[in-house]
Order: C-alpha cells, then sequence, then structure tokens
C-alpha cells in the first residue's frame, strides 16, 4: 500500500493467493487435473460425433463462408484432435493455476495491455458468455457445491460464481486460449467452442460430481449436501438412491407380516436356517435345499425327489415356478416365500422380453437357482443395480452371441460364455463375489468379441467410404473450384483447364484418400496459386512474390497434369499460354482478358465413372433402391441410431436375424450391419431401414438393462398386490 492510501489490487490479489495453505494448494492442484483430465476424455471420445455435427452444418449453410469454417474446423478435429485436446488442456490448467498465484511462462506481475474492442473479440465474448451460461445452468446444482468448496480452499467467505476456477466461464475462454496457441482462425476457433460445448453440456455435470466427492472425502464442508445429484442418464458415473427399489423390499415384508416375520433377512444379510414348522418336517432349510438343487437332485421325505436340471434341458423353463409347487416350499419362511415368488415373476419377465434373443435366454435360465440363492442371502439384489447378480444377468441379455443354426457349430463366445455360467453354479456357496468374477470374465469375452468385430470390418468400412466419397466427390469438387474461381476470377484458358483437367485429378484424390487427403490439401492449394499467379500484380510486393513462387508453382502443375494424364500435345500448350498469361499479370498496363462464366464451365464436370457408387450390400440388392424422405417417427429413429444398436430383421420366409451396428458413416449417416459374430455384414441408408421399420422387417431392440425393466414390473406388480390385499 503507498502513502497515498492507493491499493494496487494485482499485488493485493497476488498477496491474498500466497496465503493458501499447502494442504489447500495440493488439494486445489488435484481438482484443476480432474477436470482438465475429464474434460480432454469427454471431448476426446466424442471426435466422430463432432465430425457428423460439423458436416450437417455444413451441408444445411446457405453461406459458402460458413460452409468453409466448417469444413476446416472438420479438419482440425479430424486432423490434429489430439494436439487440438491436448493445447485445451494445458491452458486451462495454466488458466486455473494462474487464478491462485502460478504462472507458466509469464512474466510476474506484468498487466495486459488494455486495447479498445473490436467487433471479432465483440463476437468471442458473446460466445464465451453464452456458453459458459449454458453449461452453468446445466451444472447449477454441482456448481452451488463446489463454489462453496473452492471458496473454503482459496479462503475467500464468499466465491462469485464467475470467479470459481474450475467454473464454465474459465472453461471456455480457456478452451479458446488452446486453440488460439494453434494459431487457428477465430472464426473456426467459435465454431470449434459451440462444438465442444454440445459435448460438455452433458457430461461436465458429472465431472464435477466427481470433484464434489473428492472434496467430501477430504473434509471441506463434510456436512454440505448440495453439490452432488443423480441422474437417470448417469446411472453408470455415479450410484443413484433408489427409493422404488427399497420400496420393493418394504412392500416385501408388509405382504411376509412385517420385518420381523420369521427367518427375515437382515440388510445384506443371511436368512435365518430355522425357517418354522415346515423346515423342521423337511429337516432342511431353504438355503440347503437350493444348494442341492443347484449341483443335482434334492432327495425329500416320503421318497420325493426334484430335480430342476431335466427341465432345463428342454429349452426355456422357469424352474423357480416348478419349485414353488413343490415340497421344498415347506422349508421357505413368509419372507422367502415372497422372495421367491419376486424371483420367479423375474424370471418370467426376462423370458417374455422381445429384446433379448431365445439362445440368449438359455444362456439366462442355467442361472436360476444360483439367483434364487443370492436374492435370499443378499436383499441389496432387490435394491441395487449393481448388484454382481444382475449385472451377470444384464450382461449375458445383450451379448453379441450369435445363435447356431441348424447343423452348425456353437458360437466360440457362446461356448466360453457357458464356462463362465458353469463355474457360478458349481463354486456359488454364499459369498456373491463369485459373481463379480464371472462379470469381470463375461465383460473381458465381450470385449475381445468386439475387437474382433472392429478388425473384421476394416476392408468393409474402408470400401464403403470410397463409394460414398465417390457418390459426393463431383459435388464437393465443384464446390471447391466454384468458390476459387469466385475468389479469384480467371481467363478463360485457365477455368477451362481447371474443369476439363484439375478437376478429374481432385476427383480421384478425394475418392481415395477423402477430404482430408494432405494431396487433395496440396492440389487445392495450387489451384488456388494459379490462380492468384494469373491476377494483375499492380505492386512490386506482389511481383517479387511472383517470383518466389513461380518455379515449385509450374513444377506441381507439370507433375499434376501428367498424374492426371493429360496429354502431351495439350501439357505443352497449356504452359506456353500460362506464360503469357504471367507476362501479362505482371505488366504495370495489363491487357483485359475476357473471364468465363464459372456456372458454365462446371456444369459438365467430369465425373469419375470408374469408381462403384452403389451401398456394400448382401448380395441381393435390398436395400440400395432410393426411396422418397418421409418425415415421421421411424424416419426419425433411423437416423439416430449409434454404434452398437441392435435390430431384429424378419424376412419373408418367416427367418429372423440379429445385427448390430457396426459403423455409422460420417458423410451420408448409412449403417454398416454385422451379425452378432461378425461374418456377415451389409450397409443400409436411414431412410430405406426406415422403410423397413414401417414395414415391421426391422425392428430396433431396446437397450435399457434388462434387469431393470423387470424390477420395474415388479413394482408395479406388488404395489397393485399390497394395495388390493
Amino acid at each position: 500500500m503507498s502513502d497515498s492510501g492507493i491499493v494496487n489490487l494485482s499485488d493485493y490479489s497476488k498477496n491474498r493467493r500466497n496465503s493458501i495453505s499447502v494442504e489447500h494448494l495440493k488439494l486445489l492442484h488435484e481438482c484443476r487435473d480432474m477436470l482438465a483430465a475429464g474434460v480432454t476424455r469427454e471431448l476426446s471420445s466424442q471426435v466422430e460425433a463432432m465430425e457428423r455435427s460439423l458436416l450437417g452444418l455444413a451441408d444445411h449453410s446457405p453461406l459458402v463462408e460458413a460452409r468453409d469454417y466448417y469444413f476446416q474446423a472438420m479438419g482440425l478435429v479430424n486432423r490434429q484432435g489430439a494436439e487440438l485436446f491436448q493445447a485445451c488442456k494445458q491452458a486451462l490448467i495454466e488458466a486455473i493455476s494462474a487464478e491462485w498465484g502460478e504462472t507458466f511462462g509469464q512474466a510476474e506481475g506484468a498487466v495486459p495491455e488494455l486495447s479498445l474492442m473490436d467487433d471479432t473479440d465483440y463476437e468471442v465474448t458473446l460466445a464465451v458468455n453464452k456458453s459458459s451460461s449454458r453449461l452453468r445452468f446445466n451444472c447449477a446444482e454441482e456448481l452451488v457445491g463446489l463454489d462453496a468448496r473452492l471458496g473454503v480452499l482459496l479462503g475467500r467467505t464468499s466465491l462469485p460464481s464467475d470467479e470459481n476456477p474450475l467454473g464454465p466461464k474459465l472453461l471456455c475462454e480457456s478452451l479458446l486460449d488452446g486453440m488460439t496457441k494453434l494459431k487457428i482462425e477465430q472464426k473456426i476457433q467459435l465454431v470449434l467452442l459451440n462444438q465442444f460445448d454440445l459435448v460438455l453440456y452433458p457430461e461436465l455435470p458429472p465431472i464435477y460430481q466427481e470433484i464434489n466427492r473428492f472434496l467430501l472425502a477430504k473434509g471441506i464442508l463434510p456436512d454440505f449436501k448440495a453439490g452432488i445429484r443423480s441422474r437417470p442418464e448417469q446411472a453408470a458415473r455415479a450410484k443413484p438412491r433408489q427409493p422404488e427399489q427399497t420400496e420393493l423390499m418394504n412392500l416385501f415384508e408388509q405382504m411376509a407380516g412385517g420385518p420381523g416375520a420369521a427367518g427375515g433377512v437382515g440388510a445384506g444379510g443371511v436368512a435365518g436356517a430355522g425357517a418354522g414348522s415346515g423346515a423342521a418336517l423337511l429337516g432342511i432349510s431353504m438355503l440347503e435345499a437350493l444348494n442341492r438343487l443347484q449341483v443335482g437332485a434334492l432327495d425329500l421325505p416320503g421318497g420325493v425327489t426334484i430335480d430342476l436340471r431335466s427341465s432345463l434341458a428342454g429349452g426355456i423353463s422357469n424352474v423357480v415356478r416348478e419349485l414353488q409347487q413343490s415340497p421344498a416350499m415347506l422349508s421357505a419362511s413368509k419372507i422367502e416365500t415372497v422372495m421367491i415368488d419376486a424371483v420367479a415373476m423375474l424370471f418370467d419377465y426376462l423370458f417374455e422380453d422381445q429384446a433379448i434373443p431365445e439362445h440368449l435366454k438359455q444362456l439366462i435360465a442355467q442361472l436360476q437357482v444360483p439367483v434364487l440363492k443370492i436374492a435370499i442371502l443378499d436383499r441389496s439384489f432387490f435394491t441395487q443395480r449393481e448388484h454382481p447378480a444382475r449385472q451377470v444377468l444384464d450382461l449375458i441379455a445383450s451379448l453379441a452371441v450369435q445363435p447356431a443354426q441348424q447343423g452348425e457349430e456353437a458360437d466360440p463366445l457362446q461356448v466360453e460364455v457357458e464356462a463362465v455360467i458353469q463355474k457360478i453354479v458349481n463354486e456359488f456357496d454364499q459369498d456373491a463375489s463369485v459373481f463379480g468374477q464371472a462379470f469381470e470374465a463375461l465383460s473381458e469375452l465381450q470385449a475381445k468379441r468386439e475387437q474382433e468385430l472392429e478388425a473384421g470390418m476394416a476392408d468393409n468400412v474402408a470400401e464403403m467410404q470410397r463409394a460414398e466419397r465417390a457418390e459426393m466427390a463431383e459435388t464437393v469438387i465443384r464446390d471447391h473450384v466454384r468458390r476459387a474461381l469466385a475468389e479469384q476470377p480467371a481467363p478463360e484458358t485457365i477455368a477451362l483447364f481447371l474443369r476439363d483437367n484439375w478437376a478429374p485429378l481432385l476427383i480421384r484424390e478425394y475418392v481415395e484418400e477423402g477430404e482430408t487427403s494432405p494431396h487433395l490439401s496440396a492440389h487445392i492449394e495450387t489451384m488456388r496459386e494459379l490462380l492468384w499467379s494469373v491476377q494483375p500484380k499492380t505492386d512490386m510486393d506482389s511481383r517479387l512474390m511472383m517470383v518466389r513462387i513461380l518455379p515449385g508453382l509450374l513444377k506441381r502443375l507439370r507433375e499434376g497434369v501428367e498424374e492426371a494424364g493429360m496429354p502431351s500435345e495439350g501439357i505443352e500448350k497449356f504452359f506456353a499460354g500460362l506464360v503469357t498469361l504471367h507476362a501479362n499479370a505482371v505488366r504495370p498496363t495489363a491487357l483485359s482478358v475476357p473471364l468465363p462464366e464459372a456456372e458454365t464451365l462446371l456444369d459438365d464436370l467430369p465425373e469419375d465413372e470408374s469408381d462403384e457408387t452403389e451401398d456394400i450390400d448382401s448380395g441381393d440388392g435390398r436395400y440400395n433402391e432410393p426411396l422418397p424422405e418421409i418425415e415421421d417417427e421411424y424416419s426419425l429413429c433411423a437416423k439416430t441410431l449409434e454404434k452398437g444398436s441392435k435390430l431384429e430383421f424378419r424376412h419373408a420366409d418367416g427367418t429372423r436375424n440379429w445385427v448390430q451396428v457396426v459403423w455409422v458413416s460420417g458423410l451420408k449417416g448409412n449403417y454398416l450391419f454385422s451379425d452378432l459374430n461378425g461374418h456377415n455384414m451389409f450397409s443400409i441408408s436411414p431412410q430405406r431401414l426406415a422403410d423397413k421399420m414401417r414395414s415391421g422387417q426391422a425392428i430396433l431392440i431396446a437397450s435399457d438393462s434388462a434387469t431393470e425393466s423387470a424390477f420395474g414390473k415388479l413394482l408395479s406388480f406388488f404395489k397393485q398386490r399390497v394395495m388390493g390385499g
């Protein structure tokens, strides 16, 4: 503080920051790294989605300049995605650290210069405010707690929302800073910021939840309840409270006569051995009966023998229902009787579920007795979505196992899955970890199958991409040439050369390697340099630049026309004319040369007739015919499938086959399907798929948890039963 009583705010701020304790600074570093890593992870995982979004924006934009920005942004995400996200991550880390006084290569105490805000800066400010406001609104609940906790760590009694160093505003500003360091044009930065905003909108709340939980665990406001919430769509990230399923257990107890019913099970505990008079009569408890049924036959007094394995040998059968009709139920307590009824209904619902193929239901059926046992042993089976036994059932229901046709060998994956199931049957006693180990083993098998699918479809995907590019090549290249001529009008000789000789070269490069091909980019740049070279050079700087670039330009042009197969006579004639045009361009008083109409010259742009443009198909051409566009729920569904979505195709001969989406085209939105073991593949357009859905020939299979759906039905049923009782 000076004698005048004026405080230098930067010095004051620095002194305040230096007062942070070592322990709090360490926590701040960890929170910063969690945010930076989470944001980078989500952006990196959505590269393909951003490319599709940018392509769609380009297709629907009426402005040529805007389309160019979208294409450039798409190219950056495709070619430099990793570098781009790393630059944004580093900028975020540096910006957050600067908030508590740490600097990275910047002079300490340096004050940024003041300057007037131009239109572009104003546009950037608006974009940052818009994106940060959207993100803050969607993260409002999480940020209530995070703002307060960061205030504690920074020694601030009150921390305004926009001053939270982990908040959305600094995040958006840092994303732009990272792009600036890569020297990305500001208009393209704004396009990318909008895409990042769309990606982070649903994904930022769970990142903040994770940071809140971390700080809670470290004792930062341990009694502060705000800032952590549960969302159904984020069940995989955070374990939500499940009052409905807790309610299910309450209904069980009501039906059994209250929580103190004989032989009742404590929370997560084991049922009592002596269930009542029935158990005394039979000499065994229900759990002992299930132990015997799990591995073989159960012999009861009076010469009665129960063997549930014979029912399973015939296919899909609800053996829990058979158990309910047997004398073994005499050994069950009241609460066990209700639970057994609930598990029987659970398997009824699973076996009726049209989203589970029959061959997978047969696998699930083999686990009925072990699942019934774990349900009786561990009440959390009814209250936790993440219970290992439920995870095993859900994973089996979604396995990519192809059913074996008559006379064929079983899918190797099915053989391995059956081995895991048999291990549960043989080893499960009372330790639920057997199901946990089975879930890990099944997850590894499923991941292995997905890797095999990825490897097996590589050639098909490449062929499909090439076919789509061939179909779009003329339109894309025509647009490139037209824009170049519109920006730099050229003599008719040059325009004709671009139409007849250079455009076919661009088309071939586009078809072979795509929009991001370095060869295509080089040829487009050569085209632009050629057009610039024949423009009048009215100043000395332009003429000197002409001298510098001309040797390289001529070399690239000659290599290009030779690659394009231009006749030798035509090559020499073109270059002779080019000499005249270049001489005319550098004259102080250049002659006026009539220019062609670009639209007219491009109307008959040659097509690359050597490329096949039809979809890859299963061989019968069923999915290739063009269809009119119809907007309804089927077309909407057909346009929004994702990789991994499953459908059932029903054919006229009565056969059915299950397929899954293994690839989605970024150009046209076409899908590549394969059967569940990746042996047969075909492509289909969204329009054709929607038509199949309307006629009932294709049915989308729900991807929701099979057990979750079943437990929802259980809750409704037992509510009605209790109310009716």
